[in-house]
């Protein structure tokens, strides 16, 4: 059995062509590092995940900086990488990193939103109620990032959109481990909402408080959910 086995992964010559670029891997391995099947300590050797993935190396070394600018592999020369231990502080941390960095993005999106853009966050905005509590977690999770996106979009900064793709490919492996219920759903789509009415206002010093006060909360239920023994990925030593 190999590195990435289980149910439905792909590998091999069963693998996308989309997903064979070092963006596709790393989702690959993001997900194996996140769901436990990939675990704290374990070496990543580029020939065995080239060999099973079907693929060259090239994008599997790629792949690899790309998770450990996530803070998901350890690379250390003449040793290669290895799965480093992700503990409830890490996963603080790359909320406190969003809340930063979207903050910034909706007092900036604010001053230069478009009526398109609002279009496109109502018709996100939209999705996610009808997803509601019926939806996978991975569902909810995409109409999220998807609405998320969208504010980032709306601020016209390549550079903030590439820094809050990085955080945001983490969170949303990690967000579709645990769906939000009822309650929650119907408290996230409300702050939803009014950060896009503050958009719609103009209102930057709004938009900007609203959005620290949804990442933060979105960050305690992560936290929490990492406590749960059916979320939490197996332990090993301290880094």
């Amino acid at each position: 059995m190999g590195l990435l086995a289980h149910d439905g992964s792909p590998a091999g010559d069963g693998l996308p062509m989309a997903q064979r670029s070092s963006e596709g891997v790393a989702r690959i391995l993001r997900q194996a590092i996140l769901d436990g099947r990939l675990k704290p300590g374990q070496p990543l050797r580029e020939r065995v995940l080239a060999e099973e993935i079907g693929i060259s190396r090239t994008p599997i070394r790629e792949a690899l900086f790309i998770l450990q600018g996530e803070g998901l592999v350890g690379l250390t020369p003449n040793r290669g990488a290895t799965v480093r231990t992700i503990t409830a502080a890490d996963i603080a941390e790359i909320y406190a990193l969003r809340s930063v960095l979207e903050c910034h993005a909706a007092a900036t999106a604010a001053e230069r939103i478009t009526e398109a853009d609002l279009a496109r966050l109502e018709d996100a905005h939209a999705r996610l109620e009808r997803i509601g509590d019926n939806g996978t977690g991975h569902e909810q999770a995409d109409a999220d990032l998807q609405l998320h996106g969208i504010i980032t979009q709306a601020a016209g900064s390549q550079l903030l959109r590439t820094m809050i793709g990085q955080v945001h490919a983490f969170t949303v492996t990690y967000r579709s481990r645990y769906p939000y219920n009822a309650e929650q759903v119907h408290r996230a789509n409300k702050q939803h909402r009014e950060i896009i009415d503050a958009l719609r206002d103009h209102d930057a010093p709004r938009a900007e408080m609203l959005m620290r006060e949804h990442v933060n909360w979105s960050r305690g239920l992560a936290v929490e959910n990492f406590g749960t023994p059916e979320q939490q990925p197996p332990s090993s030593s301290a880094r």
